[in-house]
């Protein structure tokens, strides 16, 4: 074997086995990096002002600018979960009882009431016996998500002192961030073997989409989920604020998102007699619930992602499954590099591919 190459591959070795460790030391740690990183790329602009405020001095400027966003955010944030664990228990008790027989009570109470009956009359008509399975399943499915949360919570709480720690780490990064954020990325850059044109493209699809994900998408679905939680409390609906939060994330499912969440509350009233109020979630459902996003979601769009819808909601559910709530915004992130990057790789292969066919001719 050449020396040369063997050498090259055990330094190749070496490094793999260096990057597995140092990953392996910040795998713990990662969600909090990664939300001091979300919360530093988008409200770098308002640091770059405070900063030209006092005079260029980057450390007064991080020390300032760190304080005020962990009281803006992260402390409701963090009041929020904790808060959660007592809408969790009481969600979870509610659920239990709904789906204790799978729904099927529930569902036969539904198909008999005197006003739904003659409706489903009509349309079994067109379709056919009609079976409410779907809804049927969605109770315990409804059942599930609340008892992850209500345990998630309840983990949390168990483990103080650890997210005190993880919250800790998330504010220092977070003023490293605004310190030496403008110097890593330069860093950074240096060593990627891309074209200045190509590590612009990188940069710029990294904050265009980022901001497109948070307001334009992460908050049309808080506020579709905190108008649900408000229908569920005007309705008299046990834990508002826990199924605001199952709406928020149902929010991000085309076509169907929050109606999965409040079409079964709909239901349940309506099945217990409660019309006006069944009725009425149904109303708040469709017209405000389900359709605010039409209205908001340009207001809040900065940035447009310049992605299908489809690719947003497949990185925003998928990245949330894999990676937890810091998924659903890095998941659209990493879907959008992956494209830009083929975009490159592909327009690179059609350079080539004229100037071999111009050599030919």
């Amino acid at each position: 074997m050449d020396r040369g190459y063997f050498y090259s591959l055990l330094a190749f070795f070496f490094c793999v086995i260096i990057f597995y460790v140092v990953f392996s030391i910040v795998a713990p740690f990662l969600p909090s990096l990664g939300w001091a990183g979300v919360i530093g790329v988008l409200t770098f602009p308002l640091y770059r002002r405070l900063r030209a405020g006092v005079g260029g001095r980057d450390t007064v400027a991080a020390g300032i600018m760190t304080p005020a966003v962990v009281l803006t955010l992260v402390i409701p944030f963090v009041g929020l979960t904790f808060f959660l664990v007592q809408e969790a228990t009481v969600a979870y008790g509610f659920l239990e009882k709904i789906a204790a027989d799978g729904g099927k009570s529930l569902v036969e109470s539904i198909q008999k009431h005197a006003v739904v009956k003659p409706w489903l009359n009509r349309i079994e008509a067109y379709t056919g016996p009609l079976s409410f399975e779907i809804d049927s399943r969605l109770f315990p499915e409804m059942k599930e998500v609340a008892t992850k949360v209500f345990g998630y919570s309840k983990e949390l709480i168990k483990n103080v002192f650890v997210f005190i720690i993880e919250l800790i780490l998330m504010v220092i990064t977070l003023f490293f961030i605004y310190r030496d954020g403008e110097n890593v990325q330069r860093h950074v850059l240096a060593i990627i073997p891309l074209t200045e044109e190509n590590k612009k493209v990188l940069v710029d699809t990294i904050r265009r989409v980022l901001r497109a994900v948070m307001y334009g998408v992460f908050l049309t679905c808080l506020v579709q989920g905190a108008l649900g939680g408000l229908g569920f409390w005007v309705a008299g609906l046990p834990s508002p604020i826990l199924f605001g939060a199952i709406m928020a994330v149902c929010a991000l499912i085309p076509v169907v998102g929050t109606g999965l969440v409040w079409l079964p509350g709909a239901l349940y009233l309506l099945a217990n007699g409660e019309i006006a109020r069944g009725a009425g979630l149904i109303v708040w459902g469709v017209l405000a619930v389900s359709s605010i996003d039409n209205v908001i979601k340009p207001f809040f769009i900065s940035g447009k992602a310049k992605l299908p819808v489809l690719v947003i909601a497949i990185g925003g559910l998928g990245g949330l499954a894999s990676f937890g709530l810091l998924g659903a915004v890095v998941g659209p992130i990493v879907l959008a590099l992956f494209l830009a990057l083929f975009e490159m790789y592909r327009g690179e292969v059609e350079t080539r591919g004229k100037g071999a066919g111009g050599g030919n001719s």
